[in-house]
């Protein structure tokens, strides 16, 4: 049975439970017959919640073999040992990269790079929280809203050269300060 059809027996339970249930309220005493059916409707109740429950199990077990079977698929980047780390410990080896077809190269992602890229396409989740703090103190006066929605402009503008121009037209900052410069090297990676 699929979810939707469990999901609607569940239903059909349970308002004919609820009209059992209200047809016996202002009865002193109760036939058997609804204790035999609400029991009989309540098993049944529970043998489909455990049914979807084992297609939701199934369900989220096929995703994170997805997900695992992605992050496998990712050349790994070499990893430096911590200066402090032990040096019985071995560096991981870097992958071998794969030999490209022609005069083409194979640039070689890592996960944090892949995770960044896939961050920074919503502007709004490359800024840390004291990124947020810094650039609205002193790009936006202090103005969230403002900040917010320069932000928000910024994620539909789809080339750099569009965003750095959208930036100039509304807020006239100079490019050639420091913090606006900080600024722009995050928007900057969003289109690498």
């Amino acid at each position: 049975m699929d979810n939707k059809a469990l999901i609607d027996s569940l239903l059909s339970y349970i308002k004919e439970l609820e009209k059992l249930i209200t047809g016996i309220y202002d009865s002193e005493v109760y036939p058997v017959s609804f204790f035999s059916r609400t029991f009989d409707l309540a098993h049944k109740t529970l043998n489909d919640l455990h049914e979807l429950e084992g297609s939701q199990v199934e369900a989220f077990r096929k995703q994170m073999e997805e997900h695992q079977a992605l992050i496998r698929s990712i050349p790994r980047s070499p990893v430096k040992p911590h200066p402090a780390a032990p040096e019985t410990i071995e560096p991981v080896q870097p992958a071998q990269p794969v030999q490209p077809s022609g005069n083409t190269e194979k640039h070689i992602v890592s996960l944090h790079e892949a995770l960044e890229k896939q961050n920074l396409s919503d502007l709004k989740k490359a800024f840390s929280l004291n990124d947020r703090f810094y650039f609205r103190r002193e790009l936006f006066n202090g103005d969230e809203a403002k900040m917010n929605k320069i932000i928000s402009d910024l994620n539909i503008i789809h080339t750099y050269e569009n965003s750095v121009a959208y930036l100039h037209e509304k807020l006239n900052w100079n490019m050639e300060d420091a913090i606006v410069g900080e600024f722009i090297k995050l928007l900057e990676k969003r289109f690498l």
